[in-house]
């Protein structure tokens, strides 16, 4: 006999999502965030989130306590949230920001659902003289209809009713009884179709109502896979992993160092967003990353932010390109008057330096001052401990000729790095700018800061060492993992930062400094191919795993609404495992590194130079044998690769490790300042 009543359940009966439906809600809490932070400065999205679910029970109490069930109306709901978000707005502007985020938030469910694959079938098969849809839901009856019609079932369910319009739910029973009393119908006459086990099967049951449990296997797998990974966001990044390694071949690549790029990837992902975060939070137009290490962030940054953008039409992002510069071709542009004082800013990272060193790290040439030097019996090549309080290099700097030639190397310094970062869009005139490096102390953003004191630089960093130098006013940091100015945690993490570098490496060389051309002005570059051989050897083929890696996480970034808070657990995880020197290939690799130590150091620094026992135990006493050693732990303050090495003994990699961690012992804790 057919039926006079067919009524079906919307969600997870007639349509499907393509996510938990929650994440719905937090992909509009993280457009409220990027759109209009400035104006509610809440950037956690769990708080955005959490209160409108607050606001969500607030309403639903406030209803039941009016005689109907806990229902809420989303447009009601969005005003109370934007209401409480945005209390320094005119009330027009408060309407237009309301109808704007429901917008969003519905054309978001628009495209993220999809018909149940079986449910036509399945409602031919029980024919009624009237079909309407029932369901709990805080849309109203126009706005499911609409998402009804856009999935192709309008001809089958032409009409239906919300709870959020009548104020009664399936839940509580009270829709049933709306109905049966609206449509004058008996149980006998009436099937309800649906999948919540209480209120589409036991509350119509109640009620002699014919009812079908509708769930079918495969399709309600996938909905509490989405359920899942909703509530440990650790599966979403589990399955990313393996769908990755099992869908990539490695036939250009080194397949272990291609295979660790992938397992690494969450690493950068992290990062990426973090660095997004803060320059919307900082209201950043524009982002430079430093080479050289900016130079893979950059590609790492730009898969992830062309998919947003792609996703968040309406949402303006800031510009990104490479800025390239180094401490070496920042730093004597920085330089304020030529004094000890000022040199602090060097000594207080380099406490025992030579004066060919120090000319180094001024990029100036050493033979301008060879007569000086003379003068002052002071051996370029030799190790000075405390430089600004050795007798001869405090006349040296008080010396008329000496400030002289120094002032006018800064000064041509100055006007090409002006130069240079005005053909860059910056000057001045800017106001706020994110900056993005590797870190440890953000050397070379104070760098800048200091030659463009008028300009806001704010400096995103994996880590952050405690400050040595006083910080310019015009400079704030943000570390995605440690930052010892704020905190203790983690902070064996930046003992060992060269590895990190290692692997966040470019090829293109070092920026050495800038030259005018007709183009305008250039940065120099100095490229090593000594140096390079790590990053063709192990970098190129690590990074690649992650960057091929990255085109499929920014889905996942982008469809789960995933943030740099909520991947920092795995990453921080991760960074710890390369430290760990369980890798042997990145062991290999930083073993053999060239590595540029021209600011501080004069020169590269080959970490293969393992010294001798005879160099180790003569260092006390002679300061060659002890620059060879000084030399070998400030290039290596990696003391679990050095005992992974496996090309020296047993008892020389312990005993070197053991010098490693006594020297980041006595930096942390009894080195002078």
């Amino acid at each position: 006999m057919k039926l006079k009543l067919k009524t079906v359940d919307v969600w997870d009966t007639l349509l499907r999502r393509k996510c938990h439906p929650d994440t719905i809600k937090y992909a509009t809490a993280r457009y409220v965030y990027f759109k209009y932070f400035s104006k509610h400065n809440i950037s956690d999205l769990d708080v955005l989130f959490n209160k409108r679910i607050e606001i969500e029970r607030e309403i639903g109490k406030r209803t039941q306590a009016s005689g109907f069930d806990d229902e809420y109306l989303f447009e009601e709901v969005i005003h109370e949230w934007c209401v409480f978000l945005f209390n320094s707005i005119t009330s027009k502007e408060l309407a237009d920001i309301e109808h704007e985020v429901c917008q969003y938030e519905f054309d978001l469910e628009l495209i993220l659902t999809e018909p149940d694959s079986t449910i036509a079938d399945f409602l031919n098969e029980h024919p009624s003289e009237k079909t309407l849809f029932l369901s709990d839901f805080y849309m109203s009856k126009p706005r499911l209809q609409a998402l009804i019609d856009k999935n192709g079932l309008q001809d089958l369910v032409p009409d239906g009713i919300s709870s959020a319009d009548i104020k009664l739910n399936k839940r509580s029973g009270h829709l049933f009884d709306y109905v049966k009393d609206e449509f004058a119908i008996s149980g006998s006459e009436w099937l309800h179709i649906g999948d919540n086990e209480w209120s589409d099967v036991k509350q119509p049951e109640k009620r002699g109502i014919k009812c079908i449990h509708y769930l079918p296997s495969k399709l309600h797998e996938i909905r509490l896979q989405h359920e899942s990974n909703f509530h440990d966001k650790s599966k979403i990044f589990q399955h990313a992993l393996d769908v990755i390694e099992s869908s990539f071949s490695y036939e250009n690549n080194n397949k272990d160092n291609f295979k660790l790029g992938i397992k690494c990837s969450p690493f950068i992902v992290g990062y990426v967003l973090f660095i997004l975060e803060k320059a919307f939070e900082n209201n950043c137009d524009k982002i430079f990353f430093f080479t050289r290490e900016g130079e893979f962030f950059i590609k790492a940054f730009g898969i992830i932010i062309e998919k947003l953008k792609l996703d968040l039409v309406n949402i303006k992002f800031p510009d990104y390109e490479i800025l390239e510069v180094s401490r070496l071709a920042t730093f004597s542009a920085s330089i304020g008057d030529v004094n000890v004082q000022e040199m602090m800013r060097v000594w207080n990272l380099y406490s025992t330096q030579s004066l060919h060193a120090l000319f180094k790290t001024i990029n100036i040439d050493e033979i301008l001052f060879s007569e000086l030097l003379e003068k002052y019996s002071i051996d370029p090549a030799e190790l000075i401990r405390y430089p600004w309080q050795d007798s001869r290099v405090q006349k040296l700097f008080a010396d008329s000729k000496f400030i002289h030639l120094i002032s006018s190397h800064r000064d041509t310094k100055k006007d090409e790095l002006l130069s240079y970062l005005k053909g860059k869009g910056l000057s001045e005139e800017t106001k706020n700018v994110c900056v993005v490096d590797v870190g440890w102390r953000g050397t070379i953003q104070d760098n800048i800061a200091l030659v463009l004191p008028n300009v806001i630089f704010h400096g995103v960093y994996l880590g952050l060492a405690k400050y040595l130098n006083p910080q310019p006013n015009n400079s704030f940091k943000y570390a995605y993992g440690p930052d010892l100015n704020h905190s203790q945690d983690l902070p064996h993490y930046l003992d060992s930062v060269a590895p990190i570098e290692m692997i966040t490496n470019s090829p293109s060389g070092s920026v050495v400094g800038y030259t005018k051309t007709d183009e305008g002005v250039v940065a120099l570059r100095k490229v090593d191919a000594e140096e390079n051989k790590a990053w063709v050897n192990f970098t190129q083929d690590f990074q690649n795993g992650i960057l091929t890696s990255l085109e499929t996480w920014k889905s996942d970034v982008s469809i789960h609404v995933l943030t740099s808070k909520d991947l920092k657990p795995l990453a921080m995880k991760i960074w710890g495992g390369l430290i760990s020197g369980s890798s042997a290939n990145l062991n290999d690799a930083f073993e053999n590194l060239n590595h540029n130590e021209t600011f501080g150091l004069g020169g590269y620094v080959e970490k293969s130079n393992v010294p001798s026992f005879i160099d180790i135990f003569s260092s006390p006493f002679n300061w060659k044998k002890r620059k060879v050693l000084i030399d070998f732990v400030v290039a290596n303050q990696w003391s679990d690769g050095i005992r992974k090495k496996r090309d020296i003994s047993f008892l020389k990699r312990h005993l070197l490790a053991l010098i490693i961690d006594f020297a980041i012992f006595y930096k942390h804790n009894l080195m002078r300042r």
